[in-house]
C-alpha cells in the first residue's frame, strides 16, 4: 500500500503586472490664421492608479478554517484631467494687445480662465512668427 500525501499548508495566490509608465505630454499651439485658434493649459495631477494587486488564500487540512489577505497597491500616477480650449477673433481696430476670456461650466462650479496677446510690429517684410520666447 502507498503512502497518501496529505497538504500540511495550502496557498493560493493572484499577481497582476504594474501598469507601463505612461507618458507625459503637454500639447501648446498658437495659429495665427484668418480664426484664431488657442489651446493651452493642460492639467496634470497626480491621480492613485493601481500599480500591483495580490491574493493569498491559506487552508489547513481537515478544518474549515480560511486565511484570506488581499493587496492592493495605489501609487500617485501623473493623468491629465482637463484642459481649456477657446477660440480668439481679434476685432477690425487695430491694437497691439487683446484680451480673451473663457467661463467654463461643465456641470462643475464656474471657472473663469483669461489670457493676453501682446503684438508688435515686424522688422521685416515677409510673414511675421512669434515664438513662445515673444510672449
Amino acid at each position: 500500500m502507498r503512502p497518501r500525501l496529505l497538504p500540511v499548508f495550502f496557498g493560493e495566490g493572484v499577481e497582476v503586472n504594474r501598469e507601463p509608465t505612461p507618458e507625459i505630454r503637454c500639447n501648446s499651439e498658437v495659429k495665427y490664421t484668418s480664426e484664431k485658434h488657442f489651446r493651452d493649459n493642460v492639467f496634470y495631477a497626480p491621480v492613485p492608479t493601481v500599480t500591483a494587486y495580490s491574493e493569498t488564500i491559506v487552508a489547513a487540512p481537515n478544518c474549515t478554517w480560511r486565511s484570506y489577505r488581499s493587496q492592493l497597491t495605489l501609487e500617485p500616477r501623473p493623468r491629465a484631467l482637463h484642459f481649456c480650449s477657446t477660440t480668439i477673433i481679434f476685432p477690425k481696430q487695430a491694437r497691439s494687445s487683446f484680451r480673451t476670456t473663457l467661463h467654463c461650466s461643465l456641470g462643475r462650479p464656474s471657472r473663469w480662465f483669461t489670457a493676453s496677446v501682446q503684438l508688435q510690429l515686424c522688422q521685416h517684410p515677409g510673414p511675421c512668427l512669434l515664438g513662445p520666447t515673444a510672449l
